[in-house]
């Protein structure tokens, strides 16, 4: 394989992953509403849940996967209105941690690491943002160490990670691959775990459960995939 070739496969790898984070990072930012009901339920959806599965063969997210597709052949033919209502009632219940009882502590990497909002995770998981020099999105309203934000920064970093590639900017697309391993070791696996197991175990709907084996599913995955592609690529 000659470096065109190698630069065009790293590009649609890190394009890949930055499709995954924006589906995933859109569930947990994105309230519900009747387009996102819309576009789960279209044929194009089961479609890009298809081409995830075959790109990104792993247990959980297969079950994630699975989860998520008998949701939508379980629901199909309901009423949309009365699908949208119980999507965002278990969506509110899941990710605002209103009930002790019946909801997992809100997905912020500080409550899960420091049981407090806005702790010293927070102010780090910011400097990170910082320190990696890429402008972030105005459209950001939610904390810096929300799940959905810390996702979204993943695709971020895949998106300027392609652009790099594509730009024949090898040292900074390297160094972008270098802070998606960081981010996730130092931060994401650091917390997400638990939060997911919470997750699958409280929801209601299936969509919910699927949601969360796919998202540790696919972060558990990415971490090993990314630090198997820095392994062959030279030193810098």
């Amino acid at each position: 394989m000659n470096d065109a070739e190698k630069t065009n496969r790293h590009f649609s790898v890190a394009e890949a992953r930055r499709s995954v984070y924006e589906l995933l990072s859109g569930f947990y930012l994105d309230l519900p509403d009747r387009e996102m009901v819309r576009c789960v339920f279209d044929p194009d959806f089961e479609k890009k849940l298809c081409a995830v599965a075959s790109a990104f063969e792993t247990g959980e997210m297969q079950e994630g996967l699975g989860l998520i597709a008998g949701f939508i052949s379980s629901f199909k033919g309901g009423l949309p209105e009365e699908t949208l209502r119980r999507i965002a009632v278990d969506r509110t219940r899941l990710f605002r941690g209103i009930s002790e009882k019946n909801s997992p502590p809100p997905p912020y990497e500080s409550v899960y690491r420091e049981e407090r909002l806005w702790g010293e995770s927070s102010i780090n998981v910011y400097r990170f943002y910082c320190k990696v020099g890429l402008a972030l999105p105005d459209t950001w309203t939610e904390a810096a160490d929300f799940l959905g934000t810390e996702l979204d920064f993943m695709r971020l970093l895949g998106q300027n990670e392609a652009e790099a590639w594509r730009d024949n900017q090898s040292d900074r697309a390297m160094e972008l691959l270098r802070a998606s391993l960081d981010f996730l070791r130092d931060h994401l696996l650091k917390w997400v775990d638990p939060f997911c197991e919470r997750m699958y175990r409280m929801a209601e709907l299936d969509f919910y459960k699927g949601l969360a084996k796919l998202t540790i599913g696919f972060l558990k995955y990415d971490s090993h995939f990314v630090e198997e592609q820095l392994k062959e690529m030279p030193s810098p």
